[in-house]
């Protein structure tokens, strides 16, 4: 785009992604009331940055929740096996155990880079996009005059 860029708007769009470890939802919700008469491109990274963080928080929470109560059912049919055979837990859920674990630290770790990375090329003045949020979002901000 041939947009000239303050710092500000830059600067704003940098933490819009960076709020992942502070203020998730709230931060870049500050900055696109704040931007959305005045910049574009800070409004465009602070609603991407905002869809993003509520994609993560509703990652995190359901694949908790698929932890839980998973584990409720298997301690249930567990807590069944072990009235008849007497054995502890079973291999396969401490095996599942670790790999829902595994699984949820590399969920962590890639929205969490990936924010990252975003908020390096807001910071350079780049439209980076999220993928599939990306594009709706600057449909939104740019179709327009």
């Amino acid at each position: 785009m041939a947009e000239e860029l303050k710092n500000d708007e830059r600067l704003m769009a940098m933490f819009s992604h960076l709020s992942i470890f502070f203020g998730a939802i709230i931060l870049p919700v500050i900055f696109w009331v704040i931007n959305k008469d005045k910049s574009r491109f800070a409004s465009f990274h602070a609603m991407q940055a905002l869809f993003f963080h509520i994609a993560y928080f509703a990652i995190i929470v359901a694949w908790i929740l698929i932890m839980v109560f998973g584990g409720i059912g298997f301690g249930l049919l567990s807590a069944g096996s072990h009235a008849v055979h007497g054995s502890g837990l079973p291999t396969i859920f401490l095996i599942l155990l670790f790999a829902f674990y595994a699984f949820l630290f590399i969920i962590i770790f890639f929205f969490i880079g990936f924010s990252i990375y975003m908020a390096v090329k807001a910071y350079h003045g780049e439209y980076a996009k999220y993928p599939i949020i990306g594009n709706i979002v600057y449909k939104k901000f740019y179709s327009q005059p």
